[in-house]
């Protein structure tokens, strides 16, 4: 019989899976990005500008919400504040997935198929504005850059840009984080 703990944390999971894939999100506390290593491995980012997450979903994005499967599912061992990047995919060249748990193995990314990267809160409070992509978007990646979406609109920086910037472009200026 599961613990009381273990109840909890998987129906706070499946909560904030139903928030995701509903399309009912909470607020926007960061930005969700994807990027590749040097073998190309597709790496998962997250940035926060305030407040935080616990963990990251990838699922399909080019079919109806009623009928979506999670793709990746991971949890960070502590509250994500601030940049934090991971591999989604396990491969011989993919970097160590410090401090985070996979909680279902990746499914292989198919070719021509939209997802979608977001980050969420075992409480609903707070979200990662998730971004969109392909793997043929991934393949024009260089490593060292990275995409997300910022008002609607997909952008390509370089991971320094990213995590010195926009934070504030998100907040139509400068401001500390």
């Amino acid at each position: 019989m599961p613990s009381a703990r273990a109840t909890l944390l998987t129906a706070a999971a499946a909560g904030a899976a139903a928030l995701v894939l509903t399309g009912c999100s909470p607020a926007p506390a960061g930005l969700a990005g994807v990027s590749v290593t040097e073998d190309g491995t597709p790496l998962g980012v997250l940035l926060m500008c305030h407040d935080h997450v616990d963990g990251a979903m990838l699922y399909p994005d080019d079919v109806p919400k009623e009928s979506r499967e999670i793709t990746g599912d991971w949890r960070h061992d502590g509250p994500v504040t601030g940049f934090t990047s991971w591999p989604l995919m396990q491969t011989s060249g993919a970097p160590a997935a410090e401090r985070w748990t996979e909680e279902s193995r990746t499914a292989r990314l198919e070719k021509g198929r939209s997802y979608r990267l977001a980050g969420w809160t075992e409480d609903g409070s707070w979200s990662a504005t998730p971004v969109r992509f392909t793997p043929e978007d991934l393949a024009r990646l260089k490593p060292g850059q990275v995409r997300y979406t910022l008002d609607g609109e997909i952008r390509v920086s370089s991971l320094d840009d990213f995590r010195d910037r926009a934070c504030d472009e998100a907040a139509g200026g400068p401001e500390e984080h």
